[in-house]
């Protein structure tokens, strides 16, 4: 089956109801719900929470938290009443229904039309539903808006190395004087570059529902499958704006065979991606050969963790790592062909 095929995933879990554990009421049709997947971790959600309390904008929004665990049921109850916000909802699911399938309860009970995902451990910038909604009432069109993010570590403090701090001053520069405030990304850049995670997301509803929400089978890159299906369908936009905060912290992104799964999805999908970008299929093969070698590499120098590489070669057909210069010229050549091959 194509990881891209349309699969409803809500069904899986209806047997699984979540209960309504804490409602504010007074915001019955907000204009964007903000939905918070929980597991485990009232710490890091209090200051989600937070984040989204802070956003200095007068678009009505409701706040609803999933949780998709009772072992510290007590804890985030407690929590979430300490807010004390009547904007502020809390569910419980029945079960685990496991990262994805939470993230699909998110979209079934949520009473926007227009959804954004925010997982318990990420933040939002302050301006975040400001900045997005602004793009949004001029631009009916948009389906789908993202924004930029950033990388912060488990204590909410940007990365101070001065490697990295070099890296984000060129990155920024780039955004800033060579990249559009705004655009409609093409396929080129979603088969390219990595797919927008959820973070920094806002999308429609009824959307997500159509295409059959988060693929459970495709973890641990459901969510990068997710964002290509919705583009595919629907288009998305991009806002060249920084307005959230991704955080690093010992989690199941940091788990070996959790990375070894993502190297393996990513090269399944962009193999599903061939047959909608009218560039030779040997090209864009090597370019993904090439990515996710340059990815494993990425993977251990971000979360200091070894993948298995001869296995993955031997499953996947992977070559050598190739050396920087050539990675970057395929990047070149592929963009050109992409170009080439829209005006054509």
């Amino acid at each position: 089956m194509n990881i891209l095929d349309i699969e409803d995933q809500f069904a899986i879990c209806a047997d699984r109801p979540s209960s309504l554990i804490i409602d504010g009421g007074k915001r019955l049709m907000p204009t964007l719900s903000i939905m918070i997947p929980t597991y485990r971790r009232p710490d890091m959600l209090a200051q989600a929470i937070r984040s989204v309390l802070a956003q200095a904008s007068d678009i009505d929004f409701e706040i609803v938290v999933v949780d998709n665990d009772h072992s510290m049921s007590e804890q985030v109850d407690e929590l979430i009443r300490q807010f004390a916000d009547d904007r502020l909802r809390l569910f419980r699911n029945s079960e685990n229904l496991g990262m994805f399938g939470n993230w699909n309860r998110c979209i079934e009970l949520a009473r926007s039309e227009w959804i954004s995902i925010l997982n318990d451990d990420d933040l939002l910038h302050p301006d975040f539903v400001a900045e997005m909604f602004s793009v949004l009432k001029k631009d009916p069109s948009i389906s789908l808006l993202y924004c930029r993010s950033i990388f912060m570590d488990a204590r909410g403090s940007l990365n101070q190395q001065l490697k990295n701090r070099i890296k984000q001053g060129l990155k920024n520069i780039k955004n800033t004087w060579f990249l559009p405030h705004l655009s409609r990304i093409p396929i080129s850049h979603v088969y390219m570059d990595a797919p927008s995670s959820a973070l920094g997301l806002i999308f429609k509803r009824s959307h997500a529902m159509q295409i059959g929400g988060y693929k459970a089978s495709a973890f641990p890159s459901s969510d990068y499958v997710f964002f290509t299906m919705y583009f595919l369908n629907f288009g998305a936009s991009r806002l060249n704006k920084t307005l959230a905060y991704y955080r690093i912290h010992e989690n199941e992104t940091a788990n070996p065979a959790t990375g070894e799964g993502f190297i393996a999805k990513n090269i399944q999908l962009r193999r599903a991606l061939e047959k909608h970008v009218d560039v030779p299929p040997s090209l864009l093969r090597q370019y993904a050969q090439f990515y996710a070698l340059v990815t494993i590499k990425q993977y251990k120098n971000f979360w200091n963790i070894d993948l298995d590489l001869p296995r993955l070669r031997r499953e996947h057909g992977l070559s050598k790592l190739p050396a920087t210069p050539f990675f970057h010229l395929s990047r070149l050549v592929l963009r050109l062909c992409f170009l080439f091959s829209r005006k054509k």
